[in-house]
């Protein structure tokens, strides 16, 4: 069992840097075009995706996952919304060119190669369409041993400086890009849950009993612990 299983099995709506306290507080800062079609890569359960969609938005949510997809269309039924839920890949998206105003992806471009999927999230772009993209980055001091750490544990494919992340943003055809947001990478509090209760998240039933899943959540937070120097996340904002 790997992170993404936990994150499956527990039915997680937020476990992006920040929780949904990040969502909201960029949503805020950074308000979405009125009337944009939206793409949300990486969709997970769908708590993004369905917040999205009551604020009018038109959504289409994609995720490389069968079993999150479950839950997601799940959450969008007891929320009674309209949302498309596709299952897919973030390095071959099943869209035409230029087909959305927003691509949105909360820690996901990390888990893939980030080359490719920038260069297809500026292709399913319109002219002057936006690109929010939270991710983990990591310092330039980073030692070989904790980047092996990190990238093992995640299952990421590479964790990337500010400045690298910038340079592949401009390669893959991005005009103007920003870095907002940016934070220390901090174990999910309780205030996050409190201040944002997900009503409709749906663990797996025997989940709560697999002691895999317990020692695989006590490992992730050992994890942020011991590198919390060594991590960060921000907020990438880049128009095409």
């Amino acid at each position: 069992m790997n992170y993404l299983d936990v994150l499956s099995r527990l039915g997680a709506g937020s476990a992006h840097p920040g929780g949904f306290s990040a969502t909201m507080s960029q949503l805020s800062r950074y308000p979405l075009p009125a009337g944009c079609r939206v793409l949300e890569v990486g969709c997970g359960t769908g708590r993004t995706s369905c917040y999205l969609a009551k604020q009018g938005f038109d959504i289409t949510g994609l995720d490389l996952r069968p079993d999150m997809l479950v839950k997601a269309k799940f959450r969008a039924e007891a929320e009674q919304l309209d949302i498309r839920f596709m299952e897919g890949d973030i390095t071959a998206l099943p869209f035409e060119d230029a087909t959305f105003d927003v691509v949105l992806a909360e820690s996901v471009t990390n888990f893939a190669d980030i080359g490719r999927a920038l260069a297809e999230y500026a292709r399913v772009l319109r002219p002057e369409g936006i690109l929010y993209d939270r991710e983990v980055i990591a310092p330039p001091s980073i030692t070989q041993k904790t980047y092996e750490e990190i990238t093992s544990f995640f299952q990421l494919k590479s964790l990337l400086t500010e400045q690298k992340w910038i340079e592949l943003l401009q390669a893959s055809g991005f005009n103007e890009t920003s870095v907002c947001d940016r934070s220390p990478f901090t174990e999910q509090g309780i205030e996050d849950q409190i201040a944002y209760p997900d009503m409709h998240q749906v663990m797996d039933p025997e989940a709560l009993l697999d002691a895999s899943v317990w020692q695989m959540s006590l490992a992730y937070n050992e994890m942020i612990i011991a590198n919390r120097d060594c991590l960060e996340h921000a907020l990438f904002i880049a128009r095409k």
